[in-house]
């Protein structure tokens, strides 16, 4: 589709303007500043740092530290998944803040992008955030990310939340600023914390940042790479479980959410955007295919707005979150909540054109409606034995399969893409 306007990618969050809105997860890919000038260079809209602390005991590096997945399995090397022991920067804090954050701060000044830097400290130790906060903003950044969610500390401050409201508050009167708070999927109760911290002043939320995991070697009898439960880099299986919870943030409160976990490709990032995320942040698949993954996701995001005839990200952010309900909402609209099957409402039906017999659905099918018939090389469909679940339309290595109107044939009702037809209806 022909546009008449020139395309803005331009985002603005808490007043600051990012050209675009690919970033790079907080991780070794920014620490100083040659390492700012390599992200910067691969087209990203603004530069966010390397998780920075103070205590020595959080800043120990083990070596080797990274453990890709895919030398064990294939699903995870195409899923690009790994598990990391790394932690954050090794320098202390005042090399850090009078060295590395001004040589990042003169490379995105030099660029035109925001700098949002990343750290943490002592949960019970408000002053040494206060202290470090009001370092980082002399030093040159434009936002800070106050980490909550690394595998070092993030248990304490998630006994409590009196602990991060009071973080929160003290760093409050240390800055000008803006700052936020970047969290872990494990962080509960989400909607009384992130109401908590909204109310005492931050202007965004990360989420989220790497569950933990553990993954054992079976050949080898051993714990893969090292002994020890750490970070587990889900890679693009995370996105469903961290859109979902971006999507109750959302719903609960007024605030910018940056999108992370899974984003390997563009459509991942739209996802995250088209629910109403502000900024998106790339780390996993930066690791896994390296830096010009950036200038793919955005370059795959500018040419869908083409198609879809948009002009600004402002177009189409959050233009799924609406649509998006709670289950027990969903459930109260169904029509046949308790039937069994021969009266359940759909069924299957194949499209004998596109079907290979392959037998896919009759080996996965658990109500057992699908049967070969090996000598006219075709599949049966018992229609009396089918509890309408579609799962045999998504399940169909040739989209052969699409559900309909048992009593009159019409359809299709769920045919894999959007979602089923009954859903729209209230």
């Amino acid at each position: 589709m022909k546009r008449d306007r020139p395309l803005d990618l331009t985002v603005k969050v808490a007043g600051v303007a990012f050209k675009n809105p690919v970033l790079p997860g907080a991780s070794e890919f920014v620490f100083d500043g040659p390492s700012a000038k390599r992200v910067a260079e691969a087209g990203v809209g603004g530069i966010v740092t390397k998780t920075f602390t103070s205590p020595p005991e959080f800043r120990i590096r083990l070596r080797p530290y990274q453990f890709p997945l895919g030398r064990l399995d294939r699903a995870f090397l195409e899923s690009g998944s790994f598990y990391s022991l790394a932690s954050p920067h090794v320098e202390e804090m005042n090399i850090v803040i009078e060295k590395n954050i001004p040589e990042i701060a003169d490379v995105c000044r030099e660029r035109g992008l925001p700098l949002i830097v990343s750290f943490y400290e002592k949960p019970g130790m408000a002053e040494d955030w206060r202290r470090v906060a009001k370092g980082m903003e002399k030093a040159g950044a434009n936002m800070i990310e106050l980490n909550f969610s690394s595998p070092t500390m993030k248990g304490e401050l998630e006994k409590s939340l009196t602990s991060s409201f009071h973080i929160i508050e003290e760093v409050s009167k240390s800055i000008q600023i803006p700052f936020g708070v970047k969290i872990s999927p494990s962080m509960e109760p989400l909607v009384d914390a992130v109401k908590g911290w909204s109310q005492r002043g931050i202007s965004f939320i990360t989420a989220h940042n790497a569950p933990s995991g553990v993954f054992v070697d079976v050949e080898a009898e051993t714990p893969f790479g090292a002994p020890a439960i750490g970070g587990y880099l889900i890679g693009r299986p995370f996105l469903p479980l961290s859109l979902a919870r971006v999507v109750q943030i959302l719903k609960a409160v007024d605030i910018p959410v940056f999108g992370v976990g899974g984003i390997f490709r563009w459509d991942d990032a739209l996802q995250y955007l088209l629910c109403g995320c502000s900024l998106i942040e790339i780390g996993t698949a930066a690791y896994i295919e390296g830096i010009g993954v950036f200038k793919k996701v955005k370059d795959g995001m500018v040419s869908w707005m083409g198609r879809k005839g948009y002009t600004s990200i402002s177009g189409f952010r959050g233009k799924v979150l609406h649509q998006i309900v709670t289950t027990p909402e969903l459930k109260m609209r169904e029509k046949a909540p308790f039937v069994l099957p021969p009266e359940t409402p759909y069924v299957p039906r194949i499209d004998r054109k596109k079907c290979t017999f392959c037998g896919t659905c009759y080996r996965t099918c658990v109500y057992q409606v699908f049967d070969l018939d090996k000598h006219r090389k075709t599949v049966m469909i018992d229609k009396d034995r089918c509890w309408s679940c579609g799962f045999c339309v998504g399940i169909c290595p040739e989209n052969a399969i699409v559900l309909v109107d048992r009593k009159r044939g019409r359809g299709p009702i769920w045919k894999g893409r959007g979602f089923a037809a009954p859903f729209g209806k209230k």
